[in-house]
């Protein structure tokens, strides 16, 4: 296949071609090039502004890989969906445009040199306070844009945030406002209850095959086995590749040097006692310090003194003992000091914490280890790193006969290593490290795979691991067999019934009165499950209870009887009442945001293409 391309590739058309997409990605970059040929594909329109489909699979692109980095593992495979992903991606172009065409048409508008501005003052690309250009580039290739496309992307942002800001401004919180709430957080309920277990209330309910069957005959839409695949893969990883690294020995040297450079030669035994500052004047931290020299002078034990008066209380308890210690764990005052001292003296210093007596106890030297003794765990390292390096460098290369291979074969040999097969999984994912992978999850039930029978694309697992697919097997969706369906059908006949026969004693316990009623006076608001039951009730009227059959987070039927309902008090720290006033203005601004969107897109002219 690969020779068949190169044979067809000679032609002056096909150079030609060649040569304007060179010219192209050097120019411009990609999306560029994407650009120019997909343009013209309108997706949707607002109030006549286009929507191209390029905009609409890079804002995909960009989503998925923003999750993928938020979450992980810890994702839910179907949001990588490309489908989910496109529809995600088309709402929030849509509301952006939205919000751009407001923009437009209050003639805000943002420089250039703004937004230099403001990306050379984001935290996230500095490095020790002045900008990383590298730091820059690579988060923007992360997100799959072009630095061009990113800095457009971030005057939009600053566009929108102008108007959203305007809006966010001018809410405001009343101070009843923040008495009410304050009054329903302090809110105290009484009331009765009387809980009724569903799991022994199931163990007591007995059901046919004939009930059975007839659940299943109502409910068959409901019994299905869920889609499921098996897959071939291939993992390459560091490992496979440390074989084919060398390391020389002006490498191996230099790691050396750089290791021993950062080498603590000499650490210090030392204990101290501090006289703490920020609970105590100038005057009277230096009269303690005073007090306790002197004492030293008279012959009391560092150690004793340091039991009695220091103000660290992690040392204080075994006489003030910091163990050794070596450079670059203490403040620099402290550290100063102390790796100027000789062993036996005791020197004060002062830090941001406070006045120190340091007793310097004994020092101990280590010379650093010889590169004889270091070198097998230096080669280690580097060929761990050069691994991960090569790895890196073989993407476009595993992407390349996955892309031009139609089964895993090629790769498998290129690389000496096996084509395992998987478990069948569904949508959800399997239960192993590779099935249980979103990203391997995701590419397993993508179109390409699953229905076009192609290789994956390369997945990355880790920085020492990636992987190809490809589709061994598909069970679509099926409908299950009332004896597949049994046991399922069984537990949930059973617990309807159940549930069904405990809000019955419940109402009739709520009706009679009668019951093994517990009481609780003046419960708080969350202080547990049955009380947050409780607060959900309306209040009682004209003296009377107010009733419920409420379920609980297990199941269990709780009924309850609200008797009173005792107002809180408003009074409360001026700390707190900026807590619950911030709580509101935020609350606000969401709400009146969320009706300003929604006001702009139902006011637009929207079509969807």
């Amino acid at each position: 296949m690969l020779q068949d391309i190169r044979d067809k590739s000679q032609g002056i058309i096909v150079k030609v071609i060649i040569g304007v997409v060179i010219v192209t990605f050097a120019l411009f970059g990609v999306e560029a090039l994407v650009q120019s040929f997909t343009s013209t594909d309108t997706v949707a329109e607002v109030d006549g502004k286009e929507i191209t489909r390029t905009q609409l699979l890079q804002s995909a692109e960009t989503q998925r890989r923003q999750l993928i980095s938020m979450m992980g593992s810890q994702i839910d495979p179907s949001m990588l969906e490309e489908n989910a992903l496109q529809r995600r991606a088309l709402d929030e172009l849509i509301q952006r445009t939205v919000m751009m065409n407001q923009a437009e048409q209050l003639n805000l508008g943002v420089s250039d040199a703004q937004v230099d501005a403001y990306l050379l003052q984001a935290e996230q690309f500095q490095t020790d306070g002045q900008f990383d250009q590298n730091k820059y580039l690579n988060f923007i290739r992360s997100l799959g844009f072009t630095p061009l496309a990113f800095k457009e992307r971030i005057k939009q942002d600053v566009l929108i945030q102008q108007t959203r800001n305007a809006l966010a401004g001018s809410e405001f919180v009343l101070p009843s406002q923040v008495d009410e709430i304050v009054a329903l957080q302090n809110q105290k309920r009484s009331y009765d209850y009387i809980r009724f277990s569903l799991a022994d209330a199931s163990e007591q309910v007995t059901v046919d095959d004939e009930a059975l069957q007839a659940y299943y005959d109502d409910h068959q839409t409901s019994f299905v086995s869920p889609e499921q695949v098996k897959l071939d893969y291939v993992v390459i990883s560091t490992a496979d590749l440390q074989d084919q690294i060398e390391v020389s020995d002006t490498e191996l040297n230099e790691a050396y040097q750089a290791r021993v450079a950062s080498f603590q030669g000499e650490e210090r035994e030392a204990a101290h006692i501090l006289v703490d500052t920020s609970s105590r004047s100038e005057d009277e931290a230096q009269a303690r310090i005073a007090e306790i020299k002197a004492k030293l002078d008279s012959g009391d034990s560092f150690a004793d003194l340091a039991a009695k008066y220091s103000d660290d209380l992690g040392s204080k308890d075994s006489g003030g003992d910091l163990g050794f210690v070596s450079r670059g764990i203490m403040v620099e005052p402290f550290e100063n000091t102390l790796f100027s001292m000789e062993p036996g003296s005791v020197e004060e210093v002062k830090t941001e914490f406070g006045y120190h007596l340091i007793e310097l106890k004994s020092v101990s030297k280590t010379e650093a280890p010889s590169l004889a003794d270091m070198r097998d765990e230096l080669m280690s390292d580097l060929v761990a790193e050069k691994a991960k390096d090569k790895l890196l460098d073989q993407h476009e290369t595993i992407t390349d006969l996955a892309y031009a291979s139609d089964d895993l074969s090629a790769i498998a040999k290129e690389y000496g290593v096996a084509v395992l097969t998987s478990d069948y999984f569904g949508r959800d994912g399997g239960s192993d490290d590779i099935t249980s992978a979103p990203a391997i999850i995701a590419a397993a039930y993508s179109p390409t795979v699953l229905e076009d029978g192609h290789n994956s694309d390369l997945i990355e697992l880790s920085d020492e691991q990636v992987a190809v697919i490809h589709i061994n097997d598909h069970k679509a969706e099926a409908q299950q067999t009332f004896d597949e369906a049994k046991d399922a059908i069984t537990s949930i006949v059973v617990q309807e019934k159940a549930v069904e026969k405990l809000n019955q004693l419940a109402e009739q316990s709520l009706a009679s009165g009668e019951g093994d009623w517990s009481s609780v006076m003046q419960a708080e608001r969350g202080q547990d499950e049955v009380t947050s039951l409780a607060f959900g009730l309306p209040h009682p009227v004209d003296g009377k209870t107010s009733t419920g059959v409420e379920t609980a987070a297990n199941g269990d039927v709780v009924a309850i009887r609200l008797n009173e309902v005792l107002l809180g008090d408003q009074t409360v720290e001026a700390s707190q009442r900026d807590i619950y006033e911030n709580y509101l203005s935020q609350t606000l601004t969401t709400m009146a945001l969320r009706a300003q969107q929604n006001f702009l897109t139902n006011s637009a002219e929207i079509v969807r293409n």
